[in-house]
């Protein structure tokens, strides 16, 4: 399982941070509570299907809602019942089906609480003359996927209350390791680990476990496209994942045909050809002589391929577009 580096976590962290600056409705009051602990009212994870926020941050669902109307949160990610002139009706919160696919590259779970933390529960670093925090030494929560704990770095967001996008105060947590593909995971927070401003604990049975699951692995799209015309007689066949890909585990199961036949190439990753860099989500089939004018071609992806962690492709059906060439 290859280890994603500190610069790089640290410096997805400050991306994250600056997509989650929040900003408060402006038709609602804050409705952070300082009486009491500081009380879980929902956990959000960065996730495939969900959509933008109104302000264009990161895209996240809620994998937990906590009910009660005195919990309000988000109309985005847990919204109230609200009426024609968007204001909240009274009544329960949507509640949240665990989100079951978690964005495999670069992940992130925020944790929402109802009021500010002890700014300890961070340490600050800098990074390339920035500052910005991280989780990695006070470790106040735990994540595990498959059964095995997860390393992660992370940061408190103490920007925002409980109906902002994305609503705060709240702990971001990233991976610093690749996650399979498919894996159920879970995230609690430490027992007496996150603290409020008075020195009161998150209740013992809002610790958590917190249940999600990373997406599985999929192929996210073809080049040429499904259907497409006129393409040109030298082009290469590309086809993306989800995820970074386990290069010994494509033999045989990504092919080129036209009719009955099998186009001849090799397979490889793609590279950028600026940085020489690997792409490693992206796998390039590479026919070994020009393919025929005005012909169709299909490309299909089979079962059987995997991640880097061993997360496999599980499909309905196999993978498949054709495309035209140009005369």
């Amino acid at each position: 399982m290859r280890s994603i580096s500190r610069a790089r976590g640290l410096l997805a962290t400050l991306a994250a941070f600056a997509l989650a600056t929040a900003c408060s409705d402006p038709d609602l009051s804050s409705d952070l509570d300082t009486d009491g602990p500081p009380d879980v009212v929902e956990i959000n994870v960065g996730n495939q299907s969900a959509p933008t926020d109104p302000n264009g941050n990161a895209e996240e669902a809620a994998t937990y809602c906590r009910p009660g109307d005195e919990f309000k949160v988000s109309t985005f990610y847990c919204p109230l019942a609200r009426d024609e002139a968007d204001a909240p009706i009274p009544g329960d919160r949507e509640l949240a089906a665990p989100i079951t696919d978690a964005l495999p590259i670069d992940w992130h779970v925020r944790i929402i609480f109802t009021e500010l933390l002890d700014p300890d529960i961070e340490d600050l670093v800098e990074v390339d003359g920035v500052t910005m925090g991280s989780l990695a030494e006070t470790q106040p929560v735990s994540v595990s996927c498959g059964g095995t704990a997860v390393p992660y770095d992370g940061w408190y967001d103490p920007s925002g209350n409980n109906l902002s996008y994305p609503p705060g105060p709240s702990l971001v947590v990233t991976p610093l390791d690749f996650v399979a593909t498919g894996s159920p995971c879970q995230i609690s927070v430490v027992d007496g680990a996150v603290i409020d401003k008075s020195g009161d604990t998150v209740p013992a049975d809002q610790l958590g476990p917190y249940d999600f699951a990373i997406a599985p692995l999929e192929v996210a799209e073809s080049s040429p496209a499904d259907a497409s015309e006129g393409v040109a007689v030298d082009s290469v066949v590309q086809v993306s994942f989800n995820a970074p890909i386990d290069i010994g585990t494509i033999a045989g199961r990504i092919a080129l045909t036209t009719g009955d036949t099998e186009v001849v190439g090799t397979l490889d990753f793609d590279q950028d050809p600026e940085t020489e860099e690997i792409i490693d989500d992206i796998i390039v089939f590479t026919p070994d002589a020009p393919l025929a004018p005005g012909t169709s071609y299909t490309i299909t992806v089979d079962d059987g391929i995997e991640d880097i962690a061993g997360g496999a492709l599980a499909q309905e059906e196999p993978f498949s577009a054709t495309f035209t060439t140009g005369e």
